[in-house]
């Protein structure tokens, strides 16, 4: 019986080995054919590319041709990490660039998107190219055979990538705009522009961050606003706009936190303009955060005692109706800067406000009587105050911001009103035409 097992298991072995053998033999059999097949997509990918180089550089070339066959190229991914793959294709739109570029110097009608989209794709492909050459082959070697033709070649036609952007800009076509402003930008950061040091050297560079920036809002598209924006805030004559814009584009993003640092920034350099205050006053006001602002207002005295910083906390504390703290603070204001005219408005209303919650007060007195007669010489005593601060502010209005003129014609008419000014009344009463 143990003869016969053995038997049994030495068939089943040998019936194993061979079963063995032939799937080794079908295993090979398959690798063969895979590499063969391999083999022959990658042969067939490279006569592509090599169709696509012939079709290109032929003395009779079909420019068009050679683009469908390098497209197929630079999907294939056999050919796609090939850095010929993409020369060839910048070449491509090198081409079409030139023709487009030729018509426009013998002042032909020509292809404008096609000029600058060849233009775009041109810095794409070319980059790709470069960055493939820096990959080390086998032998660990980096050789960049094209990076001197093709840095050569976009460092001399970047700029009409502004030419694009401006053309597209005055044209109200924001998209393109920003996408060859973006292009011009970002290509300042490819390796083969290392030795122009861009970034450094290209001062034009903040300027076209302030335009891309404005593409960005005028697609209400707040990132793309944003992307650029502290790049433009390095130009100048622009910086204001730019911080404004800035804060506009956090503000519509619903990033409160962003917004709110963008206008103290705004504030800090800029204390002058309103849009920066006013909108941190608003945003303090309405959330009750009148502490925060007037702690803002202090950390900004101390690096900088600006009037507008004592006008902010004058405005909190009439808020709040702590009259006497916000006349001392504009009263400080105005001692800086003798023509702030929002700090002379402010400052009478408080006058005048005090004097009205005294009449208020004084309301339920007998109009004969000693404390009445008392309380209404009190209530004279403010408007008083009140009024050569409007007489002022009268002087010095220029006409440019009608609210200053509303401020003082409406102030002297309560003042004149009050303390029986007949004459000086009837003037004002003509010049609000009532």
């Amino acid at each position: 019986m143990k003869k016969v097992l053995l038997l049994v298991a030495a068939a089943a072995m040998s019936v194993s080995v061979t079963f063995a053998q032939v799937d080794d033999k079908e295993a090979a059999k398959a690798a063969k054919a895979a590499a063969k097949a391999l083999k022959a997509e990658i042969k067939e990918a490279n006569k592509v590319l090599r169709e696509a180089q012939t079709a290109l550089t032929a003395v009779d070339g079909n420019v068009d041709q050679a683009n469908a066959l390098i497209e197929v190229a630079m999907t294939n991914k056999h050919t796609a990490s090939n850095p010929d793959t993409w020369y060839t294709a910048g070449k491509i739109q090198n081409k079409y660039y030139d023709k487009e570029n030729e018509k426009m110097y013998l002042q032909q009608e020509y292809n404008q998107d096609k000029f600058f989209g060849s233009l775009s794709k041109m810095f794409d492909y070319f980059i790709v190219c470069d960055s493939l050459e820096q990959i080390p082959d086998e032998k660990g070697r980096v050789i960049a055979k094209y990076r001197p033709e093709i840095t050569d070649l976009l460092s001399r036609i970047r700029i009409n990538l502004v030419s694009g952007g401006v053309t597209y800009f005055n044209a109200d076509n924001n998209e393109k705009a920003f996408e060859l402003f973006s292009k011009y930008i970002d290509v300042a950061d490819a390796p083969m522009f290392a030795q122009f040091n861009y970034a450094e050297t290209d001062s034009l560079m903040p300027e076209i961050a302030y335009y891309a920036t404005l593409a960005g809002l005028k697609l209400e598209d707040y990132n793309k606003a944003l992307k650029y924006v502290d790049l433009a805030m390095k130009k100048e004559d622009v910086a204001q706009k730019a911080i404004e814009y800035k804060a506009m584009s956090y503000l519509n993003l619903g990033d409160t936190i962003n917004w709110l640092n963008a206008l103290k920034v705004g504030v800090e350099k800029y204390p002058e303009v309103e849009y920066f205050y006013s909108n941190l006053i608003s945003y303090y006001n309405s959330n009750g955060n009148t502490a925060d602002l007037v702690a803002f207002a202090d950390e900004m005295l101390a690096k900088n005692p600006l009037p507008i910083f004592h006008f902010v906390k004058g405005f909190v504390y009439q808020n709040q109706k702590e009259y006497d703290k916000a006349i001392e603070e504009y009263k400080v204001a105005i001692e800086k800067d003798p023509n702030y005219t929002g700090a002379y408005r402010n400052l009478g209303i408080c006058y005048c406000q005090i004097a009205q919650d005294m009449s208020d007060a004084a309301s339920t007195l007998d109009i004969k009587s000693k404390a009445y007669k008392a309380k209404k010489e009190e209530i004279n005593g403010w408007y008083k105050l009140a009024l050569p601060i409007y007489e002022h502010l009268r002087k010095i209005d220029d006409g440019s911001d009608p609210d200053v003129k509303s401020a003082w014609t409406n102030g002297l008419y309560t003042c004149y009103y009050m303390l029986n000014m007949g004459k000086e009344f009837e003037e004002i009463e003509k010049i609000m035409n009532l």
